[in-house]
This record gives structure tokens, C-alpha cells and sequence, in this order.
């Protein structure tokens, strides 16, 4: 947990707006989907490190140019809500209100800091405010730059969910790469479709994977019941083929299913804490292997919910993993149907509203390039998770010689009394070392 010390560590913030360079229009409009609008009290959080041969050259003024350009092709980023005089619905206003940009310095090295593996350290390094209570006033999008001592440099983004998924909002970003590298591009507007609207039925069927959450006005924010901690743990490539052999085997016959082998080992440790309440409903959430590549933002990933009728914490592991892999059910269109139903009026959270494993595996989140590098490290999770928790499966770096590529980073975001226990419970595990755990 971040200190009134740790407050200390980045300081010198100076707050600012940049836009579309071209002009959008005073009359454009983009209608979320029912999707969409199912996760608006949910917020992407992410922070890229980079070198200081990756920011050679990359001053704020060369940083704010670019997006000029980015946000051409973007303008919707940049854009404020309301709702409509009529029904109530939340809609985008196209208006080039713009995004904030924060600027920030830090006396560490970004070595330092990553050595430190404190994800809750991160927070510092994302300016994030909720949208609203005043709409029109809110962006949806704050970027923050931090300079460290060591002359690299960190990117922090705050993305309202409303606007896409992780993987659309990992896309976005970089797709600002050629921009930042000095490409200057003022096509002509291209106006982006509201997605098609799904009829709603009357009788709906109530998906497992949503969750009714008191009404939250125009202040798109949910309180938790409970203080919520975050840790993470980081898997080189040697702990993931202990961890998958111990499961499957030595010489398993199929390619084990990493994802679902993590989740498995999870929910059963996190079934072990809660004793008698232990969670037997879960949601998964992964990436639609049909994404569209088109650049335009959604909210298109898989989200299903998978129920057992048996123990969770005296269950063997294959059999766990084995059901995640084949009982999940797909409910993207009940949830959709279910919040056109309401038309946008009722609030939902879904990460949280069960104990809920995400899938980041295939976000490219290692694409977005400064001076043709990669960042050193990427680390994602999501602002506004539910009592239940969530846990989130990310890659490491690519190009790491050290974990070859196959390490994973486990982010896990459970009530606070429940994280001492989860850890003692881990390392009592036998698969994750001590290490791990830091």
C-alpha cells in the first residue's frame, strides 16, 4: 500500500489539455453500446516504463505534438458525455474537449522502481479521476508522464471503460507510435459508426457475470463494502513450467491451457481464505479471438461465467482448470440485452461482481514504441472492482533474455482483510517461492 511517504515520490505535477488538431465538429455524436455502458463505472489503469534510450529526445512539448495527430484518428477519446433531454441515455458529444495530460518527475531510477514490485506504488504514476459529477466537464482519458532520475521516463493511463476494452484501449495506444516517431497525419474526418444497438427483450435473462449496484447519478463511481488491496505476483518462465508440469504432468498429451491453469490454483487458494463462503461462481473475461482490427474502440471481449457444484478448495486442479476451459459460458448478449432494457439508465459493475480472472495475454501491450523501443515493463489493472475481487493473468516482457518471454505477472485485488491470509496460503502452496511474494 502507497504511504504518506511514498506520497513524496513523484511530485512537481503540472496539468494540462491536449486535443485533435483537426476540428471534429460541433455535431458529431457516438452512441455507446449496451456493453459499453455496462462497464462505465469500471476504469482501465496502465503504466509503461521506458528506458532512457527510449526517451532520447522525447521532451513534453514533442510528446503533446504528437497527439494532435493520434487523436485525429481517435477524436472520440477526446470527447464528453450526456445524456439524452429524452430518454436519459448516456451518449458522447464529440466536442474536442480534449484529454489531460499530467506532467510529473520522480527522484528514482526506473530500475529502482521496478525492483521495488509494488503495484500499488503504480497509483502514483496514473492521475485518475472518475467521470463525473459534472458530465460535459469530465474527460474519459488522463495521460501522465513521469520523468525519473535515470533519464527514462513512465506513461500512466487512465481510460474510462465505457470507451473499449483492454484491448481496444492497448490498440489505441499504439497506434500513436508512428506519431510519436514524427508522422504527420491530417487526413480527411472519418466519421465512426455508433455500434449497432441489440433489441432488448422484456424477459431477458439476468446474467450471472452482472451485478445491480445502487444508483450513482452522473459521478460514474462505485463504493466498495470493504478497503481493497492490490498485490502482484511475477512468474519467471521456470516457476510457469513447474506450476503447469505439477498440474498436467511432465509430458502432458495437449498444450495445457496456461490462463486457466493460474485461475485454477487461485480460485482454489482464494476458496481456502473465504473457509466457508468459498466462491463457486466466477467470471472470466478474455479477448474475442474475432477482434476487430479496425481501430475502432469496443468493448468486444469475451465475458462468461462459470458455476461449480462442487468444492472448490478440496478439488483437484485439473478438474478446476479443465472446467474453466470447458463450461464457460459466453454472456456478452444477455448483458447487452439486459442493459438496453434499461436503456442505459441502471448501473452495473461486472469485475468484481464475482470472483472475476482476466486475460491479458493477448493485449499487445508491449507494441507502443518510443525511438523504436519497447517499454521495459507494462503493468494493467482496472479502477472499480467489486467486493468479490479479480484477479488479472499479464505477460512479461517480450524481449527479456532473463524469463525467455514465458514469465507472467498475477495481479490480485481482493478485500484487505483477505491478502495476508491469500499470501501465507500461496506459499504454503509449494508452487509459488517465497520470492514471488515481495
Amino acid at each position: 500500500m502507497v504511504s504518506c511517504n511514498d506520497q513524496n515520490l513523484v511530485y512537481n505535477i503540472k496539468i494540462s489539455s491536449v486535443g485533435p488538431g483537426r476540428v471534429t465538429g460541433s455535431d458529431v455524436m457516438y452512441e455507446p453500446s449496451g456493453m459499453d455502458l455496462a462497464m462505465k463505472l469500471h476504469y482501465l489503469k496502465g503504466v509503461y516504463f521506458f528506458s532512457s534510450e527510449a526517451t532520447q529526445g522525447m521532451n513534453i512539448m514533442r510528446i503533446k505534438e504528437s497527439t494532435f495527430y493520434w487523436f485525429n484518428e481517435f477524436y472520440m477519446t477526446c470527447g464528453r458525455f450526456r445524456r439524452s433531454d429524452i430518454t436519459g441515455r448516456p451518449y458522447m458529444k464529440c466536442n474536442d474537449c480534449g484529454v489531460r495530460v499530467i506532467e510529473a518527475q520522480c527522484d528514482m531510477t526506473v530500475d529502482e522502481w521496478l525492483e521495488t514490485k509494488d503495484s500499488s506504488l503504480n497509483n502514483l504514476l496514473v492521475y485518475h479521476q472518475p467521470i463525473g459529477p459534472e458530465l460535459s466537464f469530465s474527460p474519459s482519458i488522463y495521460l501522465q508522464v513521469t520523468k525519473f532520475k535515470c533519464g527514462g521516463m513512465s506513461l500512466g493511463l487512465s481510460w474510462a471503460h465505457v470507451l473499449g476494452d483492454p484491448f481496444s484501449a492497448s490498440e489505441c495506444l499504439n497506434k500513436w507510435s508512428p506519431f510519436l516517431a514524427g508522422l504527420k497525419s491530417n487526413g480527411p474526418l472519418q466519421i465512426r459508426r455508433s455500434p449497432k444497438r441489440l433489441e432488448h427483450s422484456e424477459h431477458a435473462k439476468q446474467p450471472l457475470s452482472l451485478k445491480r449496484v445502487d444508483p450513482v447519478g452522473d459521478h460514474w463511481v462505485t463504493a466498495n463494502n470493504c478497503k481493497m488491496e492490490t498485490f502482484s505476483i511475477y512468474l519467471t518462465a521456470l516457476q510457469v513450467s513447474h506450476f503447469l508440469s505439477k498440474i498436467w504432468g511432465q509430458n502432458p498429451i495437449e498444450e495445457a491451457p496456461l490462463f486457466e491453469s493460474l485461475c485454477a490454483i487461485m480460485w482454489q487458494c482464494i476458496a481456502k481464505v473465504r473457509e466457508e463462503h468459498e466462491p463457486k461462481l466466477v467470471t472470466i473475461c478474455k479477448k474475442d479471438p474475432n477482434y476487430p482490427k479496425s481501430g475502432i474502440l469496443s468493448n468486444t471481449q469475451i465475458i462468461s461465467s462459470v458455476e461449480a457444484d462442487f468444492s472448490i478448495k478440496d478439488s483437484d486442479l485439473k478438474k478446476l482448470a479443465n472446467l474453466l476451459v470447458d463450461r464457460a459460458s459466453d454472456e456478452r448478449n444477455q448483458i447487452e440485452k439486459m442493459v438496453e432494457k434499461d436503456n442505459g439508465l441502471i448501473d452495473y459493475i461486472i469485475y468484481g461482481a464475482n470472483l472475476t480472472f482476466v486475460d491479458f495475454e493477448k493485449a499487445n501491450l508491449y507494441g507502443l514504441e518510443w525511438n523504436k523501443y519497447k517499454p521495459k515493463f507494462v503493468h494493467y489493472t482496472i479502477q472499480g472492482v467489486g467486493d468479490e475481487g479479480a484477479v488479472f493473468v499479464l505477460p512479461r516482457p517480450e524481449d527479456s533474455e532473463k524469463h525467455n518471454g514465458e514469465g507472467r505477472v498475477v495481479t490480485v485485488i481482493l478485500p484487505e482483510k483477505e491478502v495476508t491470509k491469500l499470501k501465507c496460503e500461496l506459499k504454503d502452496n509449494g508452487i509459488f517461492l517465497q520470492g514471488d511474494l515481495e
